[in-house]
């Protein structure tokens, strides 16, 4: 569906109407407040998911404030598409104010320059690519700091390159940017980028976390899942997966498992439910077909001696479990 039309008190005045009927309105649920001045359709608004009416809170926001905000952080990573898990609670936002940092109001306000390396998507300004993946990878734990970096490593996908960016002063496009953390957008960075970036971090601990990360990194992993099971497994101290381990199917066809341990001839595979359950990723195939599919591919792979063990968001989720599943398939903490 089309983005819901924002409404401020401007607008009712202009056609001589008194701008507290909005107030009224939103008390009988015909309007929803997205943001402190700025109302929405309820019927419109409810039919929006939840990363759609993220979206369109920054809108609202940026409609509200009188000097046009540059977005970072978890904001800006939407943008580009990073794996974000989940739908951030708040907006990020760049200030230049001595006391950066004020929250309020559902924002929260990250000191930095507004101007530099500062990026347009859409009619949003927003920080560069390099910019927002620093600051998350130093503000969020280990593996989904993985999740963000191995995303920003990755070429877009040219069917799902649905954002443009372009220089900060450039005039704005007419297309409306989209909102989500499944396909990475814009060009793929460089990890020799990012290590350059690290070094002009201000302290040596921030370097070192963000280093940590950056090393760790790697443009194989396909999903956020998969890059958060690669970082737990490392963390609880279990052997290195190869990557995308590359399999001949009995038809000549080639398939590829999330991870492979060779002393073992065990492959790994991480089941998010996407790949059964999202449209856009069936090929054009039914959520039934899709099953046959990756069952007949598995066999394929067990005919050639390959164990298989799988777990899902639940699994890695858990600690115990996880490590459970892992010893259950033969797998052994060093």
């Amino acid at each position: 569906m089309s983005t819901p039309r924002l409404i401020i008190p401007a607008d009712f005045e202009k056609s001589g109407r008194d701008r507290r009927e909005l107030v009224d309105l939103c008390n009988k649920g015909q309007l929803t407040r997205v943001h402190r001045g700025v109302y929405v359709n309820s019927t419109e608004f409810r039919e929006l998911s939840p990363m759609q009416r993220y979206g369109l809170t920054a809108s609202a926001f940026q409609v509200a404030t009188p000097q046009q905000p540059v977005f970072c952080h978890a904001t800006a990573a939407l943008l580009w598409g990073l794996w974000m898990v989940g739908v951030p609670e708040r907006l990020h936002v760049m200030t230049e104010a001595m006391r950066g940092g004020r929250n309020e109001n559902g924002v929260d306000r990250h000191r930095g320059s507004m101007t530099e390396r500062v990026q347009r998507c859409g009619s949003f300004l927003l920080t560069g690519k390099v910019d927002t993946v620093l600051q998350l990878i130093l503000s969020i734990d280990f593996p989904y700091a993985v999740a963000i970096c191995d995303s920003s490593l990755r070429t877009s996908n040219r069917q799902r390159a649905y954002n443009h960016f372009t220089a900060r002063d450039a005039e704005p496009t007419l297309r409306t940017p989209l909102w989500q953390s499944t396909y990475p957008q814009g060009p793929a960075l460089r990890r020799e980028d990012l290590i350059a970036a690290a070094g002009e971090l201000p302290t040596k601990a921030a370097q070192k976390r963000a280093l940590a990360v950056i090393n760790f990194a790697s443009p194989l992993s396909e999903s956020a899942g998969e890059s958060i099971s690669r970082a737990k497994m490392h963390l609880l101290g279990f052997p290195e997966p190869e990557l995308q381990k590359h399999f001949i199917l009995r038809d000549g066809s080639n398939a590829y498992t999330d991870f492979w341990f060779k002393e073992l001839n065990l492959a790994g595979e991480f089941d998010g439910m996407g790949k059964y359950l999202r449209a856009d990723w069936g090929g054009g195939l039914t959520t039934q077909q899709r099953v046959i599919k990756e069952k007949w591919r598995e066999d394929q792979i067990r005919a050639q001696g390959v164990r298989f063990v799988r777990w899902d968001w639940k699994d890695i989720m858990n600690q115990e479990r996880f490590i459970r599943v892992l010893h259950e398939a033969g797998l052994r903490r060093q």
